[in-house]
């Protein structure tokens, strides 16, 4: 799929056909409507978004840059931006329905799944860098979307807390995954 997504993005960075676009969509509306709707928890609420999200995604092809993220990772991104910027928007309530050994549950599948590819097995590898309980709270807030406030309730820390391992974490990553390693 990833070769696939390449061809087409960079044909449709080139010359913006329709064409092109549909076959954007079609590689990774499925991706992207998993995103949106673990943040979302609605349907047809998440339908919309991932509309506007395309929209989104077709007005900065030209800020897309390769060297910084994988076309996913920039897609996922904007996705999940997007959907949090949807909740505070349309003033939704935040349904965060999961228990901490479901989410350890998903950490381990979704650690399985990074290592398919190069890519993902840095960062597995620079994931393994942080302590468990920022490593933990790192993929509530960015895996789940979670608000830092349930994120707090779910681990039993103070919020300041929480956001502090999350700062702290941010940096670590950042230059793990862009090979400063020091």
């Amino acid at each position: 799929m990833e070769k696939n997504l390449e061809f087409y993005f960079v044909k449709l960075q080139q010359d913006k056909t329709q064409r092109s676009f549909e076959q954007i969509y079609k590689l990774t509306s499925l991706r992207l409507f998993g995103v949106i709707i673990r943040i979302l928890k609605r349907k047809e609420l998440s339908e919309d978004c991932l509309q506007e999200v395309y929209i989104k995604i077709w007005n900065r092809l030209d800020s897309y840059n390769a060297e910084k993220a994988n076309m996913m990772t920039w897609m996922s991104t904007i996705a999940r931006n997007h959907a949090i910027d949807y909740v505070r928007k349309h003033e939704l309530p935040i349904q965060d329905d999961f228990e901490l050994s479901i989410i350890k549950d998903e950490q381990i599948h979704f650690l399985n799944s990074l290592e398919a590819n190069d890519a993902s097995k840095q960062l597995h590898d620079c994931l393994k860098q942080l302590k468990a309980e920022s490593r933990t709270v790192v993929f509530m807030a960015y895996f789940n979307g979670l608000t830092y406030d349930n994120i707090a309730k779910a681990v039993g820390s103070p919020v300041n807390t929480v956001k502090t391992w999350v700062s702290r974490s941010l940096p670590i990553l950042r230059k793990c995954l862009e090979g400063d390693h020091a």
